[in-house]
């Protein structure tokens, strides 16, 4: 118990470096002027950095930041997880919660990721960053594992109720 004690708070620390990490990276793309990396524009499509200003910052970092938010929260039930184990607190329905919680935020990473996709071409045509464009893109690499963690959780929690159920019946 002690060993995942210990583990669990280095990798607590980790993971909250990640999130703090996760907004500078944003804001090192706005900061080098990597508009279409922050985006997520495909490649060939040019954005005009002159016209990258007032709205149109506004609407680029606010799509630059759609998919890091998703992973920051991701990356926060993840820390609340490890926050259970690092107490000793483990199989319970607590636990089962954070693990389902985490692999629907995984989800919400490929949905995020598709949406700003989407978005994208069109709110920097409205701001005439970029001539008009419109991209659809399927992600499904976060989507598997999320979907994968959601089904371990709901495994987690049969097992959890199976052995209440025996402790009763003793």
């Amino acid at each position: 118990m002690d060993k995942l004690k210990t583990t669990s708070k280095r990798l607590q620390a980790l993971v909250l470096l990640l999130i703090a990490l996760t907004p500078c990276a944003v804001a090192l793309n706005a900061a080098t002027g990597e508009w279409a990396q922050l985006v997520g524009a495909p490649a060939g499509i040019l954005l005009d950095a002159t016209r990258i200003h007032g709205g149109a910052l506004a609407a680029v970092i606010a799509l630059g930041l759609i998919k890091p938010l998703a992973h920051m929260l991701a990356f926060w039930f993840l820390y609340k997880l490890l926050g259970l184990y690092r107490q000793g607190i483990i199989f319970t329905a607590e636990n089962v919660g954070a693990i389902r919680k985490i692999g629907w935020a995984l989800v919400g990473i490929d949905i995020a990721s598709m949406a700003r996709t989407v978005l994208a071409g069109p709110v920097l045509t409205a701001f005439d960053v970029t001539q008009g464009y419109v991209s659809v893109g399927l992600e499904a690499g976060f989507v598997t594992v999320g979907l994968f963690v959601v089904l371990v959780a709901h495994v987690m929690e049969l097992g959890r109720e199976l052995k209440e159920q025996d402790d009763l019946v003793i």
